[in-house]
């Protein structure tokens, strides 16, 4: 009975080995594997009778640490988001261009131009440069237009990309939690679905972060971070259409979709439901960021618009508009203004105009004397003139007002920069330590010295107990 006890021992002795084995192989294997999990053997005593029977093996388990998991996805959101808002204000910056290029270059030539006029208002040379330099202020300011629109279009693009990988994603989770059940109910092993479901919801949690909470058999249930159930035995399913083509009159329910939630209207704010990763951002950047630029180059151009449309800038003008207009017309008080800003035909010679009215007055009935300044030192003095942008405005000249303009976009683009860098030194933080936690070679190397002296020795067991016999046998 002894001996037979002992063979029993070995032979479990060898059997867990060999597992060991396959496990310590899996590891060093998979040591480069991005979101796989290291495994480790569980093993415990075996009885038989109050006896030791030999080794028993309970299973492998997954070593991962759930509260570092779910910082790293946090800090995934975060650096997500904050990707997402820095080349939004990247590009706005690069659109308005830094002081002394860009649209500050081009009021420049507007105002060279205004200058060299002055000096010598017979030269019709010199009157085309300033009805040329004021197009091209006019391009510009529609340049940014397009620019600001064109990110909005991007922005919900994106958020119909994110929203449509949301909800594949979260069905695929729903997916492995079946298949999970149904391979632990039947004994096999999970480790490899486990490391592909923590792998979709780490990429998940860059979109919205989510809190994953563990269920009987191996199923997880999914929050989103302010508590919004998304997934236990149904997936929730959001809801968003992505539109084509994006002006500066469009909102929320005016044109542009907002998102639902199983087919209720949630909000899209860092607090709302979704808030914390891209999608949020992206709902910012459309809904918030892009529409608050919009609302500065409109009323740039709307200091343009009033500072050359004043009595004291042309006394010719007798109440209709001046040097720049809206389309044509006066401020129609829209949004999008800075797209529509344009060159008064009448002093435009590629509409019909004549440049003549520059030095004389739009509203003049025809030309005066051709070296007469003053009127072109009017224009000039509306650009220095200090005028209120709009109620509760300091007064201030052009120059300033385009000043407070680009250091407006400039300290949203260091913030935001600011915010990346942040989240970025978080993430790889966290990453660091996760993979400080995952496959270490070195010890899985000394774990496989320590099984091989292992099976040898229970080889040797065998090798005892079998001369063991042979000798009863012999007798």
């Amino acid at each position: 009975m002894g001996i037979t006890s002992a063979l029993n021992n070995a032979n479990s002795g060898l059997a867990a080995s060999a597992r060991a084995v396959q496990v310590v192989s899996a590891n060093i294997a998979n040591a480069l594997t991005p979101g796989y999990a290291a495994r480790q053997l569980e093993l415990s005593a075996a009885t038989l009778g109050g006896v030791g029977g030999g080794v028993r093996v309970n299973g492998v388990t997954r070593l991962v640490d759930p509260i570092l998991l779910g910082l790293q996805r946090d800090a995934g959101a975060a650096l997500a988001s904050g990707n997402s808002a820095s080349a939004f204000w990247q590009r706005i910056e690069t659109s308005i261009g830094q002081p002394g290029e860009g649209l500050s270059a081009a009021l420049s030539a507007f105002d060279a131009a205004l200058i060299a006029a002055s000096e010598r208002p017979d030269l019709t040379s010199r009157l085309a440069a300033v009805s040329d330099s004021a197009k091209a202020l006019a391009a510009k300011l529609g340049g940014i237009e397009d620019t600001v629109q064109q990110l909005r279009v991007e922005a919900d693009k994106a958020i119909a990309n994110d929203v449509r990988s949301l909800n594949e994603g979260i069905a695929r989770v729903d997916v492995l939690n079946d298949q999970i059940v149904k391979m632990r109910m039947g004994g096999q092993p999970t480790q490899g679905l486990e490391d592909e479901r923590q792998a979709l919801i780490s990429s998940l949690s860059e979109i919205v972060p989510l809190r994953e909470y563990p269920r009987d058999n191996g199923r997880v249930m999914l929050y989103s971070a302010t508590g919004e159930l998304l997934l236990d035995t149904e997936p929730a399913v959001f809801g968003f259409t992505n539109t084509v083509a994006i002006d500066a009159g469009m909102s929320v329910g005016a044109g542009l979709s907002g998102l639902t939630l199983n087919g209720r209207a949630i909000a899209t704010g860092d607090r709302g439901p979704v808030g914390g990763g891209r999608l949020s951002t992206g709902f910012a950047v459309r809904d918030e960021a892009a529409p608050g630029v919009q609302t500065q180059i409109d009323a740039f151009a709307r200091d343009l618009i009033a500072r050359f449309s004043d009595p004291a800038s042309d006394p010719t003008l007798a109440g209709a508009v001046g040097l720049f207009t809206d389309g044509g017309g006066p401020d129609s008080g829209l949004p999008g203004l800075a797209g529509r800003l344009s060159l008064n035909a009448a002093v435009d010679p590629a509409a019909g105009g004549a440049l003549w009215r520059i030095r004389d007055g739009i509203g003049a009935a025809a030309p005066g004397p051709v070296g007469d300044p003053a009127q072109i030192n009017r224009l000039l003095g509306a650009l220095d003139r200090s005028l209120s942008s709009g109620p509760g405005s300091p007064l201030q000249d052009s120059a300033a007002l385009l000043g407070d303009l680009l250091t407006a976009i400039s300290r949203n683009r260091q913030s935001a920069e600011d915010t990346q860098t942040s989240a970025q030194t978080r993430h790889d933080t966290f990453t660091e330590a996760i993979l400080a936690q995952g496959v270490d070679t070195d010890s899985e190397m000394q774990r496989l010295l320590l099984i091989e002296e292992a099976y040898a020795a229970n080889a040797r067991v065998i090798q005892t107990a079998d001369a063991m016999l042979r000798t009863l046998l012999e007798i």
